[in-house]
């Protein structure tokens, strides 16, 4: 059953000067607390455009604009709803807003409109946080994955999971409750299997996480090497444009340059890093400390030398900070000829030249190869580090369960009450299991109006 709520209004769209602003209400009686102020005699017709004008408590026309109202259950919220289209000067919205609080409408919190479509059962927790990624997808990849989770692909997989443990878990609890009644039993060979398979299902989930991350929230991917190696032409190559200074002499890049560009679809921030050696000038000293800070932050890092020339105690340096996180040689100027020994020592590296752009698609696809974010990914849908705390939880204890039953019986008591805690957790990520300080944290992160 719907549950009316307190009603509460917010603006729906950015601030700021636009074509068209709305204005959004929800909650018990909405209509009632506003119709004093529309020039509508009758209560509107549900999911019709209506013509209204807007007046202020004195009579004044405030603005003219499209009032829609959609009844309870069949809303965004699955309460009562209004939208009012005006006109997007924030001055008129704004007097719109304080009017509509003038008779007892709440202002809404961050993601309220959203908690409430989610406590009123028009969409599950999985599907609420879909709605938060849709608005802040950064790239089209990270669109499409917010888009398959909002229309329920992740729920109906997490739920084909949770299906699987509640038939096993009937099993059980039937076995305890009728042990002397001649019901069907599942045999231990038929519980390892039915266990396995859901145990290997999470797995493959949490393959995920890493990419669903990436996709939020974009890659770090900073460019390193000793000065005059070619980072800011390898910077400038991947851009697609003149961004960073090139010039021969070394240590032009005094501080480090921030772009954002997209690799298949993936956000990235590519970071050009000062030339990292020991310097005696005080502003290059500072760029190679800041330099250090972003190779420590960064997602992957390209470690870049010069293969046209030997290797030099300074490369190895700085390879001895690199080789120990998530990296990707490029052995750079192949169009100026690449020494063997250069070769010898770093057979796996990407050989490039940044000047010419010569192997930089190649670059690329090992990049995204290396970070998991091949396009050829089996699982479109990606979860977050909420989801992956909550299935590694329950995959600890399916483990536990499936080692206990091959290395002996297991009491059905015991089996029963681990089968729900495994199952709790796949209960709390789609929300049939949620506390409120776990919807706070969700919800928080959600715009006004959302």
């Amino acid at each position: 059953m719907v549950k009316q709520r307190e009603p509460i209004v917010a603006i729906a769209t950015p601030f700021g000067e636009s074509a068209i602003g709305v204005v959004r209400l929800s909650g018990l009686g909405v209509w009632e607390r506003i119709r004093e102020f529309v020039s509508l005699k009758a209560e509107p017709k549900p999911r019709y455009a209506h013509l209204v004008k807007l007046r202020d408590q004195g009579g004044d026309i405030l603005d003219e604009g499209i009032l829609i109202y959609y009844p309870s259950p069949k809303s965004y919220t699955g309460e009562d709803m209004l939208e009012l289209f005006l006109h997007g000067n924030p001055l008129i919205l704004r007097r719109a807003l304080q009017l509509f609080i003038s008779k007892g409408v709440r202002l809404a919190e961050p993601g309220e409109f959203t908690k409430r479509a989610f406590l009123n059962h028009k969409i599950d927790l999985l599907q609420a946080e879909a709605v938060a990624d849709i608005v802040g997808a950064r790239s089209e990849r990270a669109l499409k994955s917010a888009q398959r989770q909002l229309q329920g692909e992740l729920s109906s997989y997490i739920r084909a999971l949770r299906d699987k443990l509640l038939e096993l878990l009937a099993y059980v609890e039937a076995d305890i409750e009728f042990s002397e009644e001649d019901i069907p039993t599942l045999s231990k060979e038929q519980m390892l299997n039915l266990l396995g398979e859901v145990e290997i299902a999470i797995e493959k989930l949490l393959s995920t996480v890493k990419t669903g991350e990436f996709l939020r929230r974009g890659i770090n991917l900073a460019i390193v090497g000793k000065p005059n190696v070619g980072k800011s032409s390898l910077f400038n190559a991947l851009l697609g444009k003149e961004r960073a200074i090139v010039t021969p002499i070394p240590g032009t890049t005094r501080d480090f340059l921030q772009e954002s560009l997209t690799l298949e679809g993936v956000p990235v921030n590519l970071i050009d890093t000062a030339g990292i050696r020991h310097t005696e000038d005080p502003v290059e000293r500072v760029g190679v400390e800041r330099s250090l800070k972003k190779l420590r932050d960064a997602d992957l890092v390209l470690f870049v030398v010069d293969g046209s020339k030997p290797l030099e105690d300074a490369d190895l340096r700085v390879y001895s900070l690199v080789k120990g996180l998530e990296h990707v040689v490029v052995v750079n100027k192949a169009d100026l000829g690449l020494k063997e020994e250069v070769l010898k020592a770093f057979p796996e590296a990407k050989r490039v030249s940044a000047l010419k752009g010569e192997g930089m698609e190649e670059l690329k696809e090992s990049l995204l190869e290396r970070l998991g974010l091949h396009l050829t990914d089996s699982i479109q849908v990606y979860l977050s580090v909420r989801h992956e705390d909550l299935l590694k939880k329950s995959q600890e204890v399916l483990k536990s369960v499936i080692n206990r039953l091959t290395a002996e019986e297991v009491f059905p008591e015991i089996l029963m009450l681990d089968l729900r805690e495994a199952l709790s957790y796949l209960e709390e990520i789609i929300g049939v299991v949620s506390t409120e300080e776990l919807l706070g944290s969700i919800f928080s992160r959600f715009c006004i109006g959302k």
